[in-house]
């Protein structure tokens, strides 16, 4: 398991990897609150994090590290309200993300 934390620890995007017990990692991303709201701007491109890291969690199920792993919390995206009038939901425009980091249960 250390091996697995210090592999994503690797990764561009991730701040830092922290146990709370055997079976949940908290994996904290580079971001910056933005002010006068409780969302977050995170830094780098959350797709390409978001596959590195379920990349090198498939991995360490495949070598028997743990048997299963799960997402618990993802940051979420937030969009600017728009009205429903000539507006499309194509046109949303992104303010940022509810959470700042993901929580992975691995059994």
């Amino acid at each position: 398991m250390e091996e697995l934390v210090e592999e994503l620890l690797d990764l561009e995007g991730v701040k830092s990897v922290r146990r709370f017990n055997d079976s949940v990692l908290r994996v904290e991303l580079y971001s910056r609150s933005i002010p006068g709201s409780e969302l977050f701007e995170i830094s780098g491109d959350l797709r390409k994090i978001s596959q590195k890291i379920r990349s090198c969690l498939e991995q360490a199920r495949q070598n028997r590290v743990f048997s299963s792993w799960e997402w618990v919390v993802k940051p979420e995206k937030k969009y600017q309200k728009t009205s429903l009038g000539r507006k499309k939901v194509k046109d949303r425009k992104g303010i940022g993300y509810k959470k700042d980091y993901y929580e992975i249960s691995v059994s």
